[in-house]
């Protein structure tokens, strides 16, 4: 017992510190063989699966509660209409493929993001029939043109998130070489 009071007193300076020594974090994890995930990408695809998530129960819930389209006979969707209809179609597709350009360190999450991305098509299309069944409801036109900004909005917000997530690695990746 006099050997480890001996000890503590001569290392007194090193135990009353508020802070472990230099690299201490560093031994710590190698000794626990400690080895980093990648958090970052799953992280991304869960807040873009959210994102997805909510604008198609919004849009099921739209679907659900606007049923009087149905009963009236099929007219000529206004030009208006149309060209908002071309706009954001071409909106659209080209962030679409911004996504696809970009590289993805997991190709199931490249497709999982594309699929979720279809998926929305599939809401437009709906909203495309009710403005063909009814294509002077102001409703239908107002959620079909909602339906895009919110849309454009996602994509640009995954675009920030990958452009993000590529500055990250890019600089990582720099500071591993150095």
């Amino acid at each position: 017992m006099n050997e480890l009071e001996k000890h503590i007193k001569n290392q007194r300076h090193l135990l009353d510190a508020d802070r472990p020594r230099e690299g201490h974090e560093g031994r710590f994890r190698e000794k626990l063989g400690y080895q980093p995930v990648r958090r970052v990408n799953f992280r991304h695809v869960l807040q873009i699966a959210a994102s997805i998530a909510v604008i198609l129960a919004s849009a099921f819930v739209l679907i659900r509660s606007n049923k009087s389209g149905d009963k009236v006979a099929v007219q000529e969707i206004p030009a208006s209409v149309i060209e908002a209809d071309i706009y954001y179609s071409t909106q659209v597709g080209y962030k679409v493929d911004q996504i696809r350009q970009f590289d993805f360190d997991n190709v199931e999450e490249k497709t999982v993001l594309l699929d979720e991305l279809e998926e929305l098509d599939i809401y437009q299309h709906q909203l495309m029939k009710d403005l063909e069944a009814n294509p002077e409801d102001e409703r239908v036109i107002n959620a079909l043109i909602n339906h895009y900004k919110v849309k454009l909005d996602v994509m640009d917000q995954i675009i920030y998130q990958l452009n993000q997530l590529k500055t990250e690695t890019d600089k990582k990746n720099e500071n591993e070489s150095v």
